[in-house]
């Protein structure tokens, strides 16, 4: 006896989707952000293209023109530091019809408040940099009395 499999019931492959990861820098930070958030959808269901070392929303515009395809599900992932750039990118996002998700801006804006000071906005630097970390507690164990 032979099975006989409607087109219902036939599993569909996810479409993929491709996120690009635009930076002022290398862009590890975000495609570090990017990979986490995939690794929770089935294997090879996201691609990543990044463009790195941006300083202009020319240089976006360009790769946006050459290398984002309305094909399928697309969105833009960033970490632009300066304020100016990131709010240009957004506006071109929009204009564009891409989602687009701002890693950095939205972290600094609260620590500048904090610390009232102004971000050193300089891409590149090393991410452990003078970062104190005063505590790392695993969630798992806090109802254990100590």
């Amino acid at each position: 006896m032979t099975d006989i499999i409607s087109e219902q019931e036939t599993p569909e492959a996810p479409e993929q989707i491709t996120v690009h990861v635009i930076s002022d820098s290398l862009g590890t930070t975000a495609c570090s952000v990017v990979r986490a958030a995939a690794v929770q959808f089935d294997k090879g269901s996201v691609r990543v293209s990044c463009l790195s070392h941006v300083s202009d929303i020319e240089q976006v515009k360009a790769y946006v023109s050459r290398y984002v395809t309305m094909d399928g599900p697309t969105a833009v992932f960033h970490t632009i530091l300066e304020k100016a750039l990131r709010e240009e990118l957004r506006r071109e996002m929009e204009a564009a019809g891409i989602p687009s998700v701002d890693l950095l801006g939205p972290a600094m804006g609260i620590l500048a408040r904090l610390t009232d000071s102004e971000p050193l906005n300089i891409p590149g630097l090393v991410v452990d940099r003078d970062v104190d970390i005063v505590r790392q507690v695993d969630a798992r164990f806090l109802d254990r009395q100590v």
